[in-house]
């Protein structure tokens, strides 16, 4: 039986993971500037979200399920509880009870999962740990931007990708250009440019 919670008006504000008090089950919306990284919130500050092999929030085909703490994961970026209830409600969904939403989060920890920026990104595993039917709304955002696309997944999901790695890899050369990292993990350059 879903659990009840009251549902507030609209959405708080960006603040630091420091600042966030969430309730167990709650989905945590991480704003990276361009896109939002998703997790769920299992409690003792720690939540669970997808993952590329190398801590990137956008992997290519495949991510990893994680646990980890909220204040790692986020890094430099502004966190909120965003736990979807409009778009739930649009689509007929309450939330699961809180021990199920834990459960459905952790049940796969560090296993492999189907990862598309498109179809099954952080928001679609998060939403789908919460309500038990996955969704992405900034995925149909960017579908319904990138229309001519959106009849090929594949091809939408390689030019974000290309389009994102453009934008968070390095100005300088594009040989030098490094695959977008989240902004929590330091980005090694080249010797040849931090030696001099």
């Amino acid at each position: 039986m879903p659990y009840s919670e009251p549902v507030p008006f609209g959405l708080g504000q960006f603040v630091s993971a420091a600042d966030l008090s969430p309730a167990v089950g709650d989905l945590i919306e991480i704003d990276r500037t361009l896109y939002a990284h998703w997790a769920v919130y299992v409690g003792d500050g720690r939540v669970v979200h997808v993952v590329g092999p190398n801590d990137e929030d956008i992997p290519t085909e495949w991510a990893l399920i994680k646990k980890c703490p909220l204040i790692e994961l986020a890094g430099c970026s502004g966190v909120r509880v965003n736990n979807k209830y409009v778009r739930a409600k649009e689509r007929g969904m309450k939330p699961l009870d809180k021990e199920q939403i834990v459960q459905r989060a952790v049940e796969k920890l560090n296993q492999k999962v189907e990862y598309n920026f498109l179809t099954r990104n952080a928001e679609f595993y998060a939403t789908q740990w919460r309500y038990g039917q996955g969704w992405s709304d900034q995925a149909a955002v960017a579908l319904s931007v990138m229309k001519p696309l959106g009849a090929d997944l594949e091809m939408g999901h390689n030019t974000l990708l290309t389009g994102l790695q453009a934008v968070f890899g390095s100005p300088i050369l594009s040989y030098l250009r490094l695959p977008p990292r989240s902004p929590r993990t330091p980005q090694k350059r080249p010797n040849s440019l931090t030696a001099a």
